[in-house]
C-alpha cells in the first residue's frame, strides 16, 4: 500500500498480492487526466477557503500541471490518485504535499473523474452515431427510386426502395444520438466535494469546483454523490440500444449478401473468404459487428447484477463496474468506423424485382386494388389474392400471369377490363412503392421529403453536440488562466 497511508489505522503495509488485486492502475490511464483536473480545481477551492496560501497553490498546480501531460509507466501501487498525493509529498515536502488531501476523498475524486471522462466519450459517440446516419442519408439520396425488398420472418413481404431502407437504419441513430445527450445531461453533474460520504467541514465552494470542472450543477446529496452509479448504467443503457440497432443492421447485411438472398453486394474490401472453399465470400467484417455488440448488451447485464442490492456508501465493487462502460463505447466505436465506412461499398443488385419469389410481394397491394375497385370489404379481397396466391404457384406463374377470367372466377363476379388493367400495372413489384400514400411509407416522394427532414435533424445534434464540447473546453481553458 502508498506510504501515504502506510503507519496509520494498520499496523503492517498490505500484502503486494493484495495491493496488485485491488489496484486500478490500468483502468486509472483513461480517467488520469480528468483525475489531475480534479486536484487543480480542489487546490483553487483550498485557496479560497483559506486552506493554502498564494505560494502553496502556485507549486501544487505547477506540479499537477507536469503530471497532467504524462502518465506514469511505472510507480502506481494502489491507484493513480493515492500515486499524485504521494508524488506531491515528496516533490513539495509533507507540508505542502500533505495538504492536497484536505476536504476530499477518493471516493469524491474518482466519480467526479469518471463523469468528466465518461461526458467527452459520449459526445464522442453521438458524433460517431451522426456520422453513421450522416452516411445512410448521403446514400439514401441516391436511391430513392432503387428498388428494394422488404422482409418479415425472413421471407420477400413487401416492395419498397433501397433509399426507404436505409432512412429505416438512420433513424433508430438518431434517436440513439438523442438518449446519448440526454444521458449526458445527467452525467455531466459534479459530486466534488462530497468527501467520504458526509461532505466536509472544511468549507469548500462545491459550486465552484463544479464550474471549473465544465458541469452543469451538483449531484447535491453528498451520500447519493459518491454511491450513486445509475449515470454509468444509464450510459451502458444507451449503448446496448445502439448495439441493438447496429447488430440489427449487420445481420440484415449478413442475410441480404448471402448467394441465396443476393439483394445486396458486398464489396471484397469488407468480405473475406474460405481457407478450402474457394467460392465463398464471407461477410467476416459484419460477423464481428454482430459478436461485439453482443458483448455490449452483456457489459449491460453484467453491470445490472453487480450493482444489484449493494449497500449505500462506497463499495470497491464500483472500480469493476466502470471498465464495462470504457468496453461498451470503444467497442460502439469501432464497429460504427467499420459499418460507416462499409455503407459506400454495398450496393443493391439489380434485377431484384423480375425474381419469381419477388414477384409475389405485390400480392398486399392487389388485395388493396380489388378492395377499392369492387367496393369489397378488405378481407374478402385478401382472400381472393390468397387463392390467387395458390394457384400461381401451383402453375408455376405469377399473380400477373391470371387472366381476367381467372381473377373473375376467383373472385367469384366479373372483373371489368379497367380493373383488370389496374391488376396488372399492380401486378409489377417496381410500380408498388409509387402507390403507397401514406406519411413515412416507402413512396419515392416521401422518402426524398424523409431524407431532407433527417439531414435537417443529423446537422442541429452535431451543433448541438459541439456546444456541448465547447461548454467544457472554454471552462477549462478559464481554469487554466486562473491558475
Amino acid at each position: 500500500m502508498s506510504t501515504v497511508l502506510r503507519r496509520a489505522r494498520l499496523a503492517v503495509g498490505t500484502k503486494r498480492e493484495v495491493v496488485d488485486f485491488i489496484s486500478s492502475r490500468d483502468g486509472d490511464r483513461r480517467i488520469a487526466r480528468s483525475i489531475v483536473l480534479v486536484n487543480e480545481a480542489h487546490v483553487l477551492a483550498l485557496l479560497k477557503a483559506g486552506l493554502v496560501s498564494q505560494n502553496e497553490s502556485r507549486r501544487l498546480l505547477s506540479e499537477l500541471r507536469r503530471m497532467e501531460r504524462v502518465f506514469p509507466e511505472h510507480g502506481i501501487e494502489e491507484d493513480y490518485h493515492l500515486y499524485i498525493e504521494q508524488q506531491l509529498t515528496k516533490r513539495l515536502g509533507p507540508v505542502v504535499g500533505g495538504k492536497i488531501h484536505t476536504g476530499k476523498s477518493r471516493n469524491d475524486q474518482v466519480a467526479t473523474a469518471i463523469r468528466m471522462t465518461l461526458r467527452d466519450s459520449l459526445l464522442d459517440l453521438s458524433n460517431n452515431v451522426l456520422s453513421f446516419a450522416e452516411t445512410l442519408l448521403k446514400h439514401a439520396a441516391k436511391h430513392v427510386n432503387t428498388f428494394f425488398v422488404g422482409y418479415t420472418h425472413q421471407q420477400p413481404a413487401q416492395p419498397i426502395t433501397y433509399g426507404h431502407y436505409l432512412v429505416s437504419i438512420a433513424d433508430p441513430l438518431l434517436r440513439d444520438s438523442e438518449r446519448i445527450l440526454e444521458a449526458y445531461r445527467r452525467v455531466n453533474m459534479s459530486p466534488m466535494g462530497a468527501g467520504a460520504i458526509a461532505g466536509s467541514s472544511y468549507d469548500l465552494d462545491r459550486r465552484m469546483i463544479s464550474q471549473l470542472l465544465g458541469f452543469d450543477g451538483l449531484v447535491e446529496n453528498s451520500l447519493d454523490g459518491v454511491s450513486g452509479r445509475d449515470f454509468l448504467l444509464e450510459s451502458l443503457g444507451v449503448c446496448s440500444l445502439i448495439a441493438s440497432d447496429l447488430s440489427r443492421v449487420a445481420q440484415d447485411w449478413i442475410l441480404y449478401s448471402s448467394s441465396d438472398v443476393d439483394i445486396l453486394e458486398l464489396s471484397s474490401e469488407y468480405a473475406s473468404t474460405s481457407s478450402i472453399m474457394p467460392q465463398k465470400k464471407n461477410p467476416d467484417p459484419f460477423e464481428i459487428v454482430r459478436a461485439r455488440c453482443a458483448s455490449v448488451n452483456g457489459n449491460l447485464a453484467t453491470a445490472t447484477i453487480l450493482m444489484h442490492a449493494l449497500p449505500s456508501g462506497y463499495n470497491l465493487d464500483f472500480q469493476e463496474l466502470t471498465p464495462l462502460v470504457w468496453n461498451s463505447i470503444d467497442t460502439l466505436q469501432s464497429c460504427l468506423s467499420i459499418m460507416t465506412s462499409a455503407v459506400a461499398s454495398i450496393r443493391p443488385v439489380q434485377g431484384v424485382s423480375d425474381r419469381y419469389q419477388v414477384k409475389f410481394t405485390v400480392a398486399t397491394e392487389l388485395a388493396n386494388s380489388l378492395a377499392r375497385e369492387l367496393h369489397a370489404p378488405f378481407r374478402d379481397a385478401y382472400r381472393w389474392v390468397g387463392q390467387a396466391v395458390r394457384i400461381s404457384l401451383h402453375d408455376h406463374r405469377t399473380l400477373r400471369d391470371l387472366t381476367r377470367s381467372d381473377w373473375s372466377k376467383i373472385a367469384g363476379r366479373p372483373i371489368e377490363e379497367s380493373t383488370y388493367r389496374i391488376l396488372q400495372r399492380v401486378g409489377d413489384p417496381a410500380s408498388n412503392p409509387g402507390l403507397y400514400r401514406t406519411e413515412g411509407s416507402a413512396n419515392p416522394a416521401e422518402v426524398r421529403r424523409m431524407i431532407s427532414s433527417r439531414k435537417r435533424r443529423v446537422a442541429e445534434s452535431l451543433l448541438k453536440t459541439e456546444k456541448l464540447g465547447s461548454r467544457v473546453r472554454d471552462s477549462t481553458r478559464r481554469t487554466e488562466r486562473i491558475r
